[in-house]
């Protein structure tokens, strides 16, 4: 059976009603296939629990290269937002959502062309962090 994220890190939860609070009293309950993309995103703005919202921002940006919670691709912003050396942990996973990402971008069928140039500026950001 998968450890807690509060197993992982030994934490308690905290006291009050603040809906920060609530939240990470809910995440730390989970493990990590159970972290929704909402959980990822807000894991990484937060600085929380980072590596373990690294490992399930990356699942899920392999199934869905434009997943996202706000907006969509806001998944693949995320993945550039945290420090270097997770990034190069995770490089090989990081060269195929590259690659997923690019096909996605030729194929999808945007709205607008703004949106695909700043998808397309975001997968180039992760790109250049890789390289």
């Amino acid at each position: 059976m998968e450890e807690k994220i509060r197993e992982m890190h030994d934490c308690a939860p905290l006291t009050g009603d603040d809906p920060l609070v609530i939240w990470y009293n809910h995440v730390i309950n989970k493990t990590v296939a159970e972290l929704t993309v909402a959980d990822v995103a807000r894991c990484i703005r937060q600085r929380l629990f980072v590596e373990n919202a690294y490992e399930a921002l990356l699942a899920y940006l392999l199934h869905n290269p434009y997943e996202g919670d706000v907006y969509e691709g806001e998944l693949m912003d995320k993945a550039t937002e945290v420090d270097d050396e997770l990034i190069t942990k995770y490089k090989a996973t990081i060269v195929e959502i590259i690659d997923v990402a690019e096909k996605f971008i030729n194929e999808h069928e945007w709205v607008c062309e703004e949106d695909k140039t700043e998808y397309k500026e975001s997968v180039n950001k992760l790109y250049q962090k890789i390289h």
